[in-house]
């Protein structure tokens, strides 16, 4: 037979969500004393019936967990242009590799099954209307998050060029937390970045929360606490290995982390550990970030404003990191005054803030350098192809570029130097 696929290749796969709306007509204009107060709302069951008959491989959720009572969201996959993945084995597919439907055939189909209306979207937003007609909807993709752990405040800079936005950065009891200046901004290049101990990364997205443990930016585990979606599989269990199925399966898999992953990261005890396990089964608990940074000993402050309680400019502290180009972010990380110990970091605010004691040591220096390279490149020569006369030569020039290196570090302004040292909130 001849292949009737096309263009996959421009094609990206992507989440379409289907929001059924409530079957009540209140509130749509006078009605009669005849009319019926109330008419039930489609079912998570009724919805599941006409996917099965379309064919189409989803999940399901009652808005009702949402706070939007009386609605159901299914989510599925699809391509770019719209067009819904279907699980029809007995069908050649005549656009790309899996047969499929347009979103709006798949809404018009439902919405004529059930007598409901639907949408289709690539967000999962619950549409509707004030009593001025100004369509609003109920967004339930409203992230937050925040990341705390081992990130050094001289990172920063680097961190908020790869992250493209600006950051705010506060250390609490030895801990570090950063959050995005924009509530959405992704903190991946900040979680996974290396750092001295493992940072915990948090995301609220609506009511869902995850966690992301991290160590010298390999991912150790991570988990998800949030309500459940119901799966509706077409092929009722025939065909577990479809293609079509694992497309729908892989895409929204949920993380789930083994409490002795993160119990041997932050040395828990037994009792701790078993703790921790309870918390990580329990998929209704109200405030998981809370409750997991308490366990592992780290400041609460971070679930806060993970949850959006807490503006993170109100963090005690807090400094804001704004996005530059790489160039200026690089030199802002090395002219940022370090907040942690250590002597690495005792030699950079020696070299930002550059006491009397600093000038005098710089001054010998340079007069060292500069002495022992005349010394060295004006002594009598053994030979003119001798290795000593060759070895005394470069270690003259290297003196002397050393001499050179420490008088123009001596020369930089000090506007230069504390350029990242500023900038607090």
């Amino acid at each position: 037979m001849h292949d009737l696929s096309s263009d996959i290749d421009r094609l990206a796969l992507v989440p379409l969500y289907i929001a059924v709306e409530p079957r009540d007509p209140r509130g749509e204009g006078p009605r009669s004393t005849e009319a019926l107060e109330h008419i039930p709302a489609a079912t998570l069951g009724e919805v599941a019936e006409v996917l099965i008959q379309l064919g189409v491989p989803a999940d399901l959720l009652d808005g009702a967990v949402l706070g939007a009572p009386g609605w159901i969201v299914a989510r599925t996959v699809g391509w770019s242009d719209g067009r819904i993945v279907r699980w029809a084995p007995d069908e050649n597919p005549v656009n790309g590799p899996y047969p499929t439907l347009s979103s709006d055939d798949v809404a018009t189909y439902l919405a004529r099954a059930i007598d409901v209306s639907c949408r289709v979207a690539s967000d999962l937003e619950i549409p509707g209307e004030t009593s001025g007609d100004d369509a609003v909807g109920l967004v339930i993709e409203q992230r937050s998050g925040a990341v705390v752990g081992g990130m050094r405040s001289t990172d920063l800079p680097r961190l908020a060029h790869l992250a493209s936005s600006d950051l705010w950065f506060a250390q609490i009891d030895g801990a570090s937390i950063v959050a995005g200046v924009d509530p959405t901004t992704d903190l991946e290049p900040v979680v996974t970045c290396a750092s001295p101990t493992a940072n915990v990364g948090l995301e609220r997205n609506g009511p869902w929360r995850r966690m992301g443990l991290v160590r010298s930016g390999a991912i150790v585990t991570a988990h998800q606490w949030g309500p459940q979606w119901f799966r509706v599989d077409p092929s009722g269990g025939a065909d577990p290995a479809s293609d079509v199925l694992a497309l729908v399966d892989d895409y929204f898999d949920v993380p789930s982390a083994d409490a002795e992953d993160i119990a041997q990261e932050f040395n828990l005890g037994p009792a701790q550990t078993d703790l921790l396990a309870d918390l990580l089964d329990d998929v209704d608990v109200d405030d998981p970030f809370t409750a997991l940074l308490r366990l592992l000993d780290l400041p609460v402050e971070a679930a806060e404003v993970a949850e959006g309680w807490l503006p993170p400019a109100d963090l005690p502290g807090v400094r804001r990191v704004e996005a530059q180009p790489f160039v200026r972010a690089m030199w802002s990380s090395l002219t940022t005054v370090p907040t942690e110990p250590g002597r690495i970091n005792d030699l950079q605010r020696l070299w930002i803030r550059r006491p009397r004691l600093y000038w005098v040591l710089s001054a010998v220096e340079t007069v060292a350098c500069a002495g022992g390279a005349v010394a060295l490149l004006r002594a009598p020569m053994v030979g003119p192809t001798s290795r000593r006369t060759g070895v005394r030569r470069a270690a003259g020039w290297a003196l002397a570029v050393a001499a050179v290196l420490s008088a123009a570090d001596m020369a930089v302004p000090r506007r230069w130097r504390g350029s990242g040292a500023t900038g607090s909130h």
